[in-house]
């Protein structure tokens, strides 16, 4: 049975969905401003490959990404390139889907742009307020944090802890920690409207609402990069519980490490990137996902060149061993297939997996066999396209 890790209990557990065999899937997605970079790769390599091992198990993924087309970085580049955010953000959201493809990731099942769910983050505000979990302040509108009383759990703060955080500062809030939802103080060059001002719907009720709205009370899985655990996590919780009254809305928060580049974290603002076409161009998808895959979704990656072209001698055998043809697999290859995907159920244990399937190529260029399905399963599994 599949185990994936539980970051509340910081254990691994059975895996079982609200509503088997349907398993409903969040991923934070692009802040649409830029090119798809390797850590973002990294995370929707990440859970291809587990729509890959629940549908080799007969569940049926429904993977919600949303695309964020609000926000301060996409009206800065609006206004250094002289163009209109939505012009701006329809390129990138364009090119984020061409870097899925070259990434061979089809299992994404829906694309939501935030700014398509204005007037439901309208309605959802309203309704916040009028519930006493929000209120106005200085113009804008926050959500009251002391209304959710393990407010931190996900990222495991005490509410000490969180009044340490400088977090959307302004006069009159109530609580320190409390986050902003509408920004009405800010000039960005445009606005929406809503019954509570003129203004701008902030981070966390942007993801918020478009999880309701597509999914309604509770989903299974919510991933991203661990470092959102808080702020965002934590906020996004808070909101869903307080929409939907559900104490448990979300059945896993499920974390991939981060991508390191020369000692820090890749991020377009530090410049440090590297695209994740670019490395498809020059390498295949192949190699970047046995490369991503060598390293267990939890850890971070530090990122090295080299490290890639290391993973060309294990592809060339599997080139070798898919133009080896046999009608049948030896029981070694056999009991080495069951833990191959034994493996892939211990929480997408995916280096120990790539052990195992380096193992079976190994045997099979010397004496053993593997018939052609076996190894499609293999392969497909890992997305590799031959």
């Amino acid at each position: 049975m599949l185990k994936l890790f539980n970051s509340f209990s910081e254990e691994k557990e059975d895996f079982e969905p609200f509503d088997k065999p349907k398993v409903k899937i969040f991923i934070c997605g692009p802040t649409l401003y830029d090119y798809t970079h390797l850590g973002h790769a990294r995370i929707f390599l990440t859970y291809d490959l587990l729509c890959r091992v629940m549908a080799s198990q007969n569940y049926k993924t429904d993977v919600l990404v949303n695309m964020t087309d609000i926000n301060q970085s996409v009206f800065n580049k609006a206004l250094d390139q002289q163009t209109d955010y939505y012009t701006l953000t329809r390129f990138y959201s364009d090119e984020f889907i061409k870097d899925l493809n070259l990434l061979n990731i089809h299992t994404i099942t829906r694309l939501a742009h935030v700014s398509d769910y204005v007037p439901n983050i309208v309605k959802h505000i309203s309704y916040l307020m009028k519930n006493d979990h929000a209120y106005s302040a200085n113009g804008n509108i926050y959500f009251n944090t002391q209304k959710i009383k393990d407010y931190g759990k996900i990222s495991k703060q005490s509410r000490d802890q969180l009044r340490l955080h400088r977090l959307d500062i302004g006069p009159n809030k109530k609580n320190p920690e409390d986050f902003m939802l509408w920004n009405c103080s800010e000039d960005f060059g445009f606005f929406w409207s809503g019954e509570f001002g003129n203004g701008v719907p902030w981070w966390h009720i942007q993801d918020t609402t478009v999880a309701l709205e597509n999914f309604g009370l509770h989903y299974d899985i919510h991933g991203g990069a661990k470092e959102l655990a808080y702020p965002h996590h934590d906020a996004h919780l808070a909101q869903y519980k307080a929409m939907t009254g559900e104490e448990s809305p979300v059945k896993r928060w499920m974390y991939i490490g981060l991508v390191f580049s020369k000692g820090e974290k890749m991020s377009k603002s530090l410049g440090n990137v590297v695209l994740a076409r670019d490395l498809v161009n020059k390498y295949g998808q192949n190699l970047v996902r046995l490369y991503l895959f060598s390293t267990h979704y939890l850890d971070d990656v530090d990122y090295k060149e080299e490290d890639i072209l290391d993973k060309k001698k294990f592809l060339e055998k599997i080139f070798y061993v898919k133009n080896k043809k046999s009608d049948h697999t030896s029981s070694n290859i056999s009991s080495l297939m069951n833990n191959f995907f034994e493996n892939l159920d211990d929480d997408l244990n995916s280096p120990k997996a790539l052990e195992i399937f380096e193992k079976i190529c190994d045997l099979t260029l010397k004496d053993e066999s593997i018939s052609k399905e076996d190894l499609d399963k293999i392969i497909n599994i890992l997305g590799i396209t031959l």
